[in-house]
């Protein structure tokens, strides 16, 4: 009986033995077919991302095997034959070519040598001038600053000097300077005055007619030093007579020109010249109407110089002190406020230059011909009736009544 179960047992134990022992092996096989079938797909697939590339090449090495190959013997013996037939033909035309030049030169009679300069002239191509060589005037800009009021005469006056301005040459910019706002009267005249014009506004609030006058033209050595300007900068005011050649003249000063203005001294029709005596440009002395105790170091007002408009904001260029602002102080009478405005721009009389050739002509007029006060319409327009002085009835009787007395009186000169 023992022995008996002992070999069930062994039995037994070999049934359960070998199921686990089949599924251990049958999990390694599907591992390896999986690993298998993973390691085929990655390849394919990397066979067929190539493919592309691979069949580009091996369609160009077809073709231009193919162009090798000579697969019709006819089309590559026409080729030949053409080829040579080409050749041929250039050949002929070339020695005929050769053959016309030489009966040319042989037909030709001699050209005698005082032709043979006009023959070049003819035969060579005009030369395409070189922009350096071309005499082309380069002017400098004008910046002529105007300061001005709504007044009875200020359409006058503007108009007058824009006419001026219109004669100079080009480039010309005319800064008006108005206190204080913008008028339309002011606005009006500029847009129709035919100037390249930048309209610019004081606005100060003062009644001084001379603190005004300082405040715009400060406003334009402003503008001009924000925007840098570079030109010949003069303060030409409206009420002055100026001469076309004067903006002429401005253009040939390098640093600091002047020159003579006529001044009208109130005295009947007395007129009084003030300004430099030179000898060429060079400024050998001044003419002056100098008053007891105001001392000038340059007689000379504003309307009778001007000077580059690059010493206002490139003190560098000009060995002037970087710190020194050049504008016109409210302080001095008699002519000491251009005198101390000019000291900042010059040292002596070798920095000036002397307009025109030794300053012998008056080109500015400096005429007082302002009114007293005069009221005036804004801006010149009637919007109501005119009180009447004589009514239209007892003119029309007036009329009446002169024209019987003459009819009467003609009758009595006839009888």
């Amino acid at each position: 009986m023992d022995r008996l179960k002992s070999a069930w047992a062994a039995i037994g134990s070999q049934r359960h033995t070998r199921p686990t022992e089949r599924s251990k092996s049958s999990r390694g096989l599907n591992c390896k077919r999986l690993a298998f079938h993973l390691f085929v797909c990655f390849m394919v697939g990397i066979f067929i991302g190539f493919m592309p590339f691979f069949s580009v090449d091996v369609s160009q090495k077809i073709v231009s095997e193919n162009e090798r190959l000579p697969f019709d013997e006819g089309v590559v013996e026409r080729g030949i034959v053409d080829s040579k037939v080409k050749e041929l033909e250039t050949i002929v035309v070339e020695k005929e070519v050769d053959i016309i030049d030489e009966s040319e030169v042989e037909e030709s009679p001699p050209v005698p040598a005082m032709l043979d300069d006009e023959a070049d002239f003819v035969e060579s191509s005009p030369a395409i001038p070189d922009i350096n060589d071309l005499d082309i005037p380069v002017r400098k800009l004008l910046i002529i600053v105007t300061i001005t009021t709504v007044r009875p005469q200020q359409a006058y006056y503007l108009n007058r000097l824009a006419h001026v301005l219109k004669t100079a040459q080009s480039p010309l910019l005319w800064l008006v300077v108005e206190w204080p706002d913008q008028s339309y009267e002011t606005a009006e005249i500029l847009r129709s005055s035919g100037v390249m014009y930048r309209h610019l506004i004081c606005r100060k609030n003062t009644t001084s007619v001379r603190k005004i006058a300082v405040c715009q033209r400060n406003t334009a050595i402003y503008h001009i030093k924000k925007h840098r300007l570079d030109g010949i900068m003069h303060f030409a005011d409206e009420e002055r007579s100026y001469m076309a050649d004067v903006f002429e003249e401005m253009r040939k000063i390098r640093r600091f020109g002047t020159w003579p203005v006529a001044i009208h001294t109130g005295v009947k029709y007395r007129v009084v010249v003030e300004g430099p005596i030179c000898k060429g440009n060079r400024v050998t002395g001044w003419n002056t109407i100098q008053k007891k105790g105001a001392v000038r170091r340059f007689p000379v007002g504003f309307s009778g110089f001007a000077f580059n408009s690059t010493m206002l904001w490139d003190p560098q260029r000009w060995n002037r002190p970087p710190m020194d602002s050049v504008i016109v102080h409210s302080g001095g009478r008699g002519g000491l406020q251009e005198s101390r405005f000019i000291e900042k721009l010059v040292k002596n009389e070798r920095q000036i230059d002397g307009l025109p050739e030794d300053c012998n002509r008056v080109m500015v007029w400096n005429f007082n011909l302002e009114p007293p006060q005069l009221n005036y319409p804004a801006g010149w327009s009637l919007y109501k009736n005119l009180d009447s002085i004589i009514p239209v009835a007892m003119r029309l009787l007036s009329d009446a009544f002169l024209n019987k007395l003459h009819t009467g009186l003609h009758e009595v000169a006839v009888a």
